[in-house]
């Protein structure tokens, strides 16, 4: 039998050893003489184009990308550095926001191929931490109104500097401060939504609001520079059952502001156009009031702002109720609930007069 085995050695590696051999060679030239100067073109024209809805409708990506160089790593791989992201403004009197990554790298999984699945994990080196992370994707699968071809999602940031998260800082609409640090899970059976699981766990220490320098538009008011605001640490939690993340826990309290956030967000299988529901709570405190005489400024504007003194409830605090999609705009009007507070109502949970 030995023999026989011997004999056939041969035959074996000439019909399935030097073409094993051929390939392997060949996918690796391929591989590392792939155009990527092309691809770093692609993938900047394709963040900057025009979004489409599912009505359509095109919108402006108001983003301008640049990528330093893209390279490949270990089969398979690739790596890009020195990326800069801008956030173009959409008003006239708000302001860029630019981000850096000094280094991303994503890694595919050849075997998770097999089972019609791509499997990536991805590294990230920049905003003043790191953020890792996997993410498993179906494909083949289109987007419906229920589906999607999301199956899993991890991430982990560590001491990532809020300040230079540019699509936070845009939202907000004032420069931030504080190390961003948590994960985010999340569970996709089968890519339906409706019974998306997960959760979210992020801390930020020593959140800061403003720098004394940009100003705050205010609705039927009108710009106002904001004295910067000490926060204190930032806690965010939320689970998510059954495709809607439900936030157990939104807060900040610092002896010159207090913050606290409740509600909802229901999934959709593209998330740009999930619903939130989202009430804020939030007061600056007599302490800021003396903290400099703009601060005072500040305060007064509050008293006298139309909107934030239909907001305001006898305890002191303002009260929103945010709704909309990402995808679209999100309006806070003062929350309606705010005037039927009674001025012996209890304070919310980690709030102090």
């Amino acid at each position: 039998m030995k023999d026989r085995l011997l004999a056939l050695r041969p035959i074996v590696l000439r019909v399935v050893g030097y073409p094993l051999f051929f390939l392997f060679f060949f996918v690796t030239f391929l591989y590392a003489t792939f155009p990527w100067d092309r691809l770093r073109e692609a993938i900047v024209a394709a963040a900057e184009a025009p979004r489409l809805s599912p009505s359509g409708r095109a919108t402006p990506s108001n983003m301008e990308v640049a990528i330093g160089s893209l390279s490949p790593t270990f089969l398979p791989g690739v790596e890009a550095r020195d990326i800069h992201v801008t956030l173009l403004p959409e008003r006239s009197t708000d302001r860029p926001v630019s981000m850096t990554i000094d280094k991303l790298r994503l890694r595919l999984s050849i075997f998770a191929l097999l089972a019609q699945r791509a499997s990536i994990s991805f590294s990230m080196l920049g905003l003043g931490g790191s953020i890792e992370g996997s993410a498993s994707v179906a494909l083949g699968t289109p987007a419906t109104p229920r589906i999607s071809p999301l199956r899993s999602f991890e991430v982990t940031l560590e001491n990532v500097r809020l300040g230079q998260v540019a699509p936070l800082v845009s939202m907000v609409g004032l420069p931030l401060g504080g190390n961003l640090s948590g994960n985010i899970t999340v569970e996709i059976p089968e890519g339906d939504v409706a019974q998306t699981e997960g959760s979210v766990r992020l801390t930020t220490d020593r959140l800061t609001v403003g720098d004394g320098h940009a100003q705050f538009q205010i609705p039927h008011f009108g710009g106002v520079t904001i004295e910067q605001i000490r926060a204190g640490r930032l806690e965010a939690t939320a689970d998510i059952r059954r495709g809607v993340v439900q936030f157990t826990r939104v807060g900040a309290h610092s002896e010159e502001f207090d913050l606290q956030i409740d509600g909802r967000i229901d999934l959709r299988p593209n998330f740009a156009d999930s619903a939130l529901n989202l009430g804020l709570r939030f007061r600056l405190t007599d302490i800021y009031r003396v903290k400099s005489e703009q601060a005072g400024r500040i305060m007064s504007v509050m008293d006298m702002a139309p909107d934030l003194r239909r907001a305001r409830r006898p305890d002191g605090l303002f009260a929103f109720r945010c709704s909309g999609t990402f995808d679209r705009s999100i309006n806070c009007p003062p929350d309606s609930r705010a005037s039927a507070a009674t001025p012996g109502a209890a304070m919310p949970a980690g709030f102090s007069p």
